[in-house]
């Protein structure tokens, strides 16, 4: 049984908040407002006061918090599902388009990272995909041929080859060099805001937005919980799971359970180490934070909240500690020879998905005004990456096939 850990988020926990923001003390006008304060929201104005735009941030929570705060970080070019079923989803053009993106997101939040002078943990990793089951292995072998033959360094494991690198047992696996990262998002996030400070854009935390409403066919009203009033010529919604509440596209939603250990000296069994996903259920993934220790997620339930309650109403915290033993028991089961595996951390957090795993970028059609960034799921941060440079080149009328991809109203898009 788990005993002595800390029930609350580890990048948030074990860090202290790099910078404070004011909250919202007056009515104030600006060009562009965006609506959030996790790493989309902020990546958001940073690249809008970049570009040139007066550009306001209003964040509900304290920056970095919420679901930015609860991500594992992981970054990678497949996410909570593999690029076949991607490709089954949406083509193969449309699905290695997303792929070369998701590579240069990587690329431009290391860059990001440098630029910043700010220590946020980044570092490349390769990463895994495996599966324990023949069906689950079929999968994986279609994934290697995939990747084999566009251009993404791939090797496939099975047999005496993966006994000799990984200690947990294996039918198949698709091992990909430098085809992932690792970043803590909380220092991440500050950083970027840091910078998009220094490049003009007011931030404020902690002033929750209650209303947004157009005005006219050249102005967008921010109504704050903190009484005051913000006018924009343009709005960006980039508040985390709220924001399908506007523009639709979550086809559900799933408290996902996180461990994190103490620090481990040495990883035995775990060629890399690199980043960890499971192709079957239980759908698990693995990473190692920049301090060494192994955070494993999943488990996921869409019946019981973040909060341990079923239906949102009746008390069951039990389910979730029985999800933290079940990680527990997993973690040593798969590295058996990993020496002091002691949890330290663990939490739940909600977590969301669209019908083809990939965001909801752009505008809707009656809506000229606002712009839709919802950014979920495990490739997250490369989402908010991909948001942000894509909706300031929207704004500026640039013409842009990839913004096509990720369409709230994409026409191939499965339907709730």
């Amino acid at each position: 049984m788990i005993k002595k850990t800390t029930k609350a988020v580890f990048w948030t926990a074990a860090a202290e908040a790099p910078a404070q923001y004011p909250w919202l003390s007056q009515d104030i006008d600006c060009e562009v407002a965006v609506i959030g304060g996790g790493l989309t929201a902020v990546l958001c104005a940073l690249r809008f006061a970049q570009a040139g735009c007066d550009t306001v941030l209003l964040g509900a929570e304290p920056i970095g918090h919420g679901g930015t705060a609860a991500s594992s970080g992981m970054m990678c070019l497949d996410g909570e599902e593999c690029l076949t079923e991607l490709v089954d989803k949406i083509g193969a053009d449309r699905a290695m388009s997303a792929a070369k993106l998701f590579r240069e997101a990587i690329d431009r939040l290391e860059a990001l990272g440098r630029e910043s002078g700010t220590d946020c943990g980044f570092r490349r990793m390769d990463t895994l995909r495996y599966a324990q089951g023949k069906k689950g292995a079929e999968v994986i072998r279609r994934e290697f041929s995939l990747r084999l033959h566009n251009g993404i360094d791939a090797e496939l494991l099975s047999g005496q080859n993966a006994a000799e690198q990984f200690s947990f047992p294996m039918e198949a696996g698709v091992y990909s060099r430098g085809a992932g990262a690792q970043a803590d998002p909380y220092r991440l996030t500050h950083a970027a805001a840091a910078m998009a400070a220094k490049a003009g854009a007011r931030i404020y935390e902690n002033t929750g937005v209650s209303v947004v409403d157009h005005c006219g066919e050249d102005m967008v009203v921010l109504e704050c919980v903190t009484g005051h009033t913000v006018h924009a010529r343009y709005a960006v919604v980039a508040a985390g799971l709220e924001t399908d509440k506007q523009c639709g596209g979550l086809e559900r939603t799933a408290t996902v359970y996180t461990l994190v250990t103490e620090p481990v000296e040495s990883f035995p069994g775990w060629r890399g180490p690199c980043l960890i996903h499971t192709q079957e259920e239980p759908s698990l993934f693995l990473t190692v934070t920049p301090d060494n220790r192994i955070l494993i997620g999943g488990m996921g339930s869409s019946l019981v909240d973040e909060h341990g309650r079923l239906g949102g109403m009746l008390e069951l915290s039990s389910a979730g500690q029985k999800r933290y033993e079940q990680l527990e028991k997993q973690l040593r089961g798969m590295f058996p020879a990993i020496r002091g595996l002691t949890a330290d951390y663990v939490y739940a957090s909600r977590a969301g998905r669209t019908a083809d795993g990939l965001p909801v970028i752009g505008r809707l059609p009656q809506e000229e005004r606002i712009a839709y960034a919802l950014c979920c799921g495990e490739n997250g941060l490369l989402y908010a990456d991909i948001a942000s440079r894509l909706l300031v080149e929207q704004y500026q009328g640039q013409a842009n096939q990839e913004l096509g991809l990720f369409s709230p109203r994409r026409e191939w898009r499965m339907k709730h």
